[in-house]
């Protein structure tokens, strides 16, 4: 009896939990499928325009001297005399006595080389004299038809005077020479970079007495990359210099090239030069920029480095604002922009923004055109 009353009351727990649970699944709410927007990048776009481009070529350079001079000593001796400007950046003039070495001893040798020649002209005379007479005595002396000879007529004795007059000459030539070098004369219009001789020293032949450059023709020195170099127009081409960090600027002319390849960072050389004589001309040492202008090259696209997904593929939005990559072929590359001669069309947008991922017809939404922000439609009700 006990058993069977157990057996009644777990069968009917058991019942009633089933009978709960049923109405518990009955109360849950199913949710209804849902179907979430994609996210859509918001980008930037700007138009690809093409037109006809005049290359820049950024270069940066010193200004320096086209001649340098380093004068010696012609002549050994003391130094008895300097100009008052002779001093480090002391300009000076073209014939300008800017030292002189103590003269005496080469005046001497002036005088004693003027005896010489007078003496070498009165051998001569004499010579010429002895001459005449031998042709006379052998005229009057000598058998019919029988000829002299040059010894008898004295005429290497004669030619021997001639020599003696020309050595003197050349001689005393030498020596007015040696006087004029006494004085450093300066060989055209320019500036002292360093005296290394002054009053009282005493200099021997060879040794350095200054050095000074010419100001009336300056140059600079622009390295320029060898793949740029075809795109100069050549030499005579008028260029602006800038002074770097600085608003002042001066007008040079290309004038030639160096010829070769520098073998330490595989630049050309470009030789412009400055009229040194205009006011306010600048200074040797003076640091500075210009972009040469090159040639024109029609049918180029100038495009931001943003816009570029890889070294030569550009990012394409297309009217219907999906994002493509695109081959393109690159000219050349500056700072901040691509030069692209094929693989666009005029008027295409290309995004500059970056995106954490591109996939290849991903949708995206332009939100500002050419730096102008884009109004989309309202939405229809």
């Amino acid at each position: 009896m006990k058993r069977s009353i157990r057996l009644a009351v777990a069968g009917a727990i058991l019942l009633a939990g089933i009978l709960l649970f049923v109405f518990l699944s009955g109360l849950r709410n199913t949710p209804l499928p849902t179907n979430p927007p994609r996210p859509v990048s918001e980008v930037e776009t700007i138009t690809a325009r093409q037109g006809d481009l005049v290359v820049g070529i950024p270069a940066q350079g010193v200004i320096e001297p086209v001649t340098i001079t380093r004068a010696s000593a012609e002549v050994e001796g003391v130094v008895i005399a300097v100009s008052p400007g002779f001093e480090a950046g002391a300009s000076f003039r073209k014939g300008d006595v800017l030292l002189e070495i103590d003269p005496s001893d080469y005046e001497t040798a002036v005088a004693q080389a003027e005896a010489a020649v007078a003496d070498a002209k009165l051998q001569l005379a004499e010579e010429e004299m002895r001459a005449r007479q031998a042709g006379r005595d052998w005229e009057r002396l000598a058998s019919p038809g029988q000829k002299p000879t040059d010894l008898v007529l004295r005429v290497p004795h004669l030619e021997a005077a001639k020599a003696r007059v020309k050595a003197s000459a050349a001689a005393l030539e030498r020596a007015k020479k040696d006087l004029g070098r006494t004085k450093l004369r300066a060989p055209y219009d320019g500036r002292i970079r360093s005296k290394l001789a002054d009053l009282g020293t005493r200099v021997g032949k060879g040794e350095p007495l200054a050095e000074f450059y010419a100001t009336s023709v300056l140059e600079v020195r622009l390295p320029v990359p060898r793949q740029d170099a075809a795109f100069l127009e050549g030499t005579g081409q008028t260029i602006e210099l800038r002074e770097h960090a600085g608003s002042r600027t001066w007008t040079a002319t290309v004038d030639r090239t160096e010829g070769e390849i520098r073998r330490d960072d595989r630049t050309i050389v470009i030789v412009a030069r400055i009229d040194g004589g205009k006011e306010g001309a600048p200074l040797p040492g003076q640091f500075i920029e210009t972009s040469i202008p090159g040639r024109v090259v029609p049918g180029i696209f100038r495009v931001p480095r943003r816009a570029f997904a890889s070294s030569d593929r550009v990012l394409v939005v297309a009217p219907d604002q999906t994002l493509t990559t695109r081959p393109v072929t690159i000219l050349r590359t500056e700072r901040e922009d691509v030069l692209v001669s094929s693989g666009l069309e005029d008027g295409e947008q290309l995004c500059i923004t970056a995106l954490a991922a591109v996939i290849e017809g991903m949708e995206v939404k332009v939100v500002s055109r050419d730096g102008q922000a884009v109004i989309a439609p309202p939405v229809a009700p």
